[in-house]
């Protein structure tokens, strides 16, 4: 029985890459700092590209496929400073954020379509942030942070496309310390990854 399963497996290995949007509502969060009051707003939350590594191991039509991938994704806020002496000023922040995406699907095979779904993780390796202006900021980020991913594919000879959608477990902006204070937006952001893979 064993080896009938066996022998109904498939493995294969592909370089995956792709590019991503996150959905982030223009929320704001008020600052006190210094005695100067400070409004930060999500000006806009630019496409995100990941690269990396997938396994698939398929069992008749069901099929696990784990990925490796390197994220990087930028945010823009618009930050409102209340100055004593010079009045209101606003200016653009960046701040961009490096990840090791390891998403884990899991689905059903139907032709040379998929359906599938799984846990994801995100694995915080760096940043560079336009915030790190703002008096007593300082970047708390977590080791690691999870989402939920679900969606659909399609394989095309050795090509493999994927189209998924992400909600977070994590509120957005939960990195942002000011002053020792933590502050965050208040949402979970979603984001739509859409990849394009090639077996080996």
């Amino acid at each position: 029985m064993m080896l009938s399963t066996l022998s109904y497996s498939q493995f294969e290995l592909g370089i995956k890459t792709g590019i991503s949007s996150t959905d982030l509502s223009p929320k704001s969060i008020l600052i006190n700092n210094g005695g100067n009051d400070m409004t930060l707003t999500i000006q806009e939350a630019n496409y995100g590209f990941h690269l990396g590594l997938y396994t698939r191991v398929t069992i008749a039509n069901i099929f696990i496929e784990p990925s490796f991938l390197l994220n990087s994704t930028s945010v823009d806020y618009n930050l409102t400073e209340e100055i004593f002496d010079s009045g209101i000023i606003s200016s653009i922040r960046s701040e961009t954020y490096n990840n090791l995406d390891i998403p884990l699907m899991v689905g059903i095979k139907v032709g040379p379509f998929r359906l599938q779904g799984g846990p994801v993780a995100h694995i915080f390796l760096n940043s560079s942030s336009d915030l790190t202006t703002i008096s007593g900021y300082a970047q708390k980020f977590k080791d690691a942070s999870y989402g939920i991913q679900g969606g659909i594919g399609l394989d095309i000879l050795k090509v493999r496309l994927d189209f998924n959608y992400e909600t977070n477990l994590s509120q957005f902006g939960d990195h942002i310390n000011i002053d020792g204070q933590p502050y965050d937006f208040d949402q979970r952001p979603g984001r739509l990854v859409a990849s394009v893979g090639i077996k080996f």
